[in-house]
């Protein structure tokens, strides 16, 4: 009997000190911080997480601010450096949302297609254009 205590004991701590207990916003998945995983055809692929990485990141509030983890200066050859830079994001459509956005050279406009999103997984495409 105490070898069962300790075992569900042990389970329970697991869970609860897991950095895997990720909180998903049902109402609108793109909530939360995403880490760049991978690149697909045109496509840039972000897990979702906990927090930033040391890559390239974002992390979408509810209140429609951001947070973005890019390179902090003109340099993009290793070694880069990331920092983190304010905005704000708008849902224009089913798929696109309007991003603005400090860099290392002041502020940037443009636009995430979402390809697909999931609990897990978001697929995205950069939209560049004059606005």
């Amino acid at each position: 009997m105490k070898k069962a205590i300790v075992a569900v004991s042990l389970l329970i701590m697991m869970v609860a000190c897991s950095k895997d207990n990720i909180q998903i916003d049902p109402d609108n998945l793109l909530i939360g911080v995403w880490t760049y995983s991978d690149y697909s055809g045109n496509s840039a692929v972000y897990s979702r997480s906990n927090e930033f990485n040391d890559g390239p990141c974002y992390k979408f509030n509810g209140d429609g601010t951001l947070t973005e983890r890019k390179n902090a200066g003109s340099c993009g050859t290793p070694p880069i450096s990331y920092a983190d830079y304010p905005g704000t994001w708008t849902i224009l459509d089913d798929t696109l949302i309007q991003i603005s956005v400090g860099y290392w050279g002041g502020t940037i406009d443009y636009r995430l297609d979402i390809e697909s999103i999931d609990s897990n997984i978001l697929k995205v495409t950069l939209v560049y254009e004059d606005m």
